[in-house]
């Protein structure tokens, strides 16, 4: 038990070292020498990658922001989505699982900074739901904002599928009018603790609504394994051993010898 105790302490830090991290793949459309160029490791990531001096090659930089992305919601993916397609067949592509997050405010403002830089124009909206008209003539730094992932595993793995269909059908409307394009999806960090109070006040009020099973998985597939495990297999167990040990009886038996006197007995 001790040893096991121990094999845990020492995993924790680790587990703590990837909650605020999230995943950072990035493919470009022609051979990309920024995207070539990159370490394995780095904590500026972002920052490498958009302040490269061949970012500016490029016709397009698309930033796929997906908030409160983790990389089990990645490797779930199957391989005919079109973010798994795009990373295999592209002429260059980074993936790094684990990679400090950044909050909406400081991606703002590297993307303005690329912007500037490459005398680019920033648009940003969410996939399906473009309003503004993109020039062939100039570059642009394209933001696409995707609305968070839900908190169970099924809906995440839902919505991150029906987001990479419209990922792709985005993507393709935006290869015809800018051939030479670097893309570059992660997920930035949920709001800072003062921005979540309201929100999660209210959540709270309303959590009766529909009742705690519309909030809450409560039965999980663990948690009915060991429930018929321990109803019909240990249970049952326990109650005929202890019947098993009740029936028990002992065969010794307390009979008078042959040709006892008792009162012989007492004169001796």
């Amino acid at each position: 038990m001790s040893k096991r105790i121990l094999a845990i302490a020492a995993l924790l830090p680790l587990a703590f070292a990837f909650s605020d991290t999230a995943p950072v793949v990035s493919w470009s459309s022609h051979s990309s020498s920024t995207l070539n160029a990159l370490p394995s490791h780095t904590q500026s990531l972002l920052d490498s990658i958009l302040s490269s001096s061949d970012i500016c090659g490029h016709d397009a930089i698309v930033f796929v922001d997906q908030p409160d992305l983790h990389a089990s919601d990645l490797r779930i993916l199957p391989s005919n989505t079109h973010i798994a397609r795009s990373l295999a067949s592209a002429p260059s592509s980074k993936q790094f699982p684990y990679v400090p997050s950044h909050a909406a405010a400081d991606l703002s403002a590297l993307l303005e900074s690329a912007a500037a830089r490459c005398q680019a124009r920033l648009v940003s909206y969410a996939p399906g739901e473009r309003r503004v008209s993109l020039s062939e003539a100039t570059k642009h730094v394209v933001s696409l904002q995707f609305p968070p992932l839900g908190r169970l595993a099924q809906d995440r793995k839902d919505a991150l599928l029906k987001h990479d269909a419209l990922l792709s059908t985005e993507l393709a409307t935006l290869a015809s009018s800018f051939p030479n394009h670097l893309v570059i999806f992660t997920g930035s960090s949920p709001l800072s603790f003062t921005k979540r109070a309201a929100p999660i006040t209210s959540s709270i009020r309303n959590s009766t609504a529909g009742g705690i099973l519309a909030h809450y998985q409560l039965l999980t597939p663990g948690l009915i394994t060991t429930l018929i495990v321990t109803f019909f297999v240990l249970i049952p167990i326990i109650m005929v051993g202890m019947q098993a040990l009740a029936s028990i009886q002992s065969p010794l038996r307390n009979e008078v010898p042959k040709n006892f006197d008792a009162a012989d007995k007492k004169n001796q």
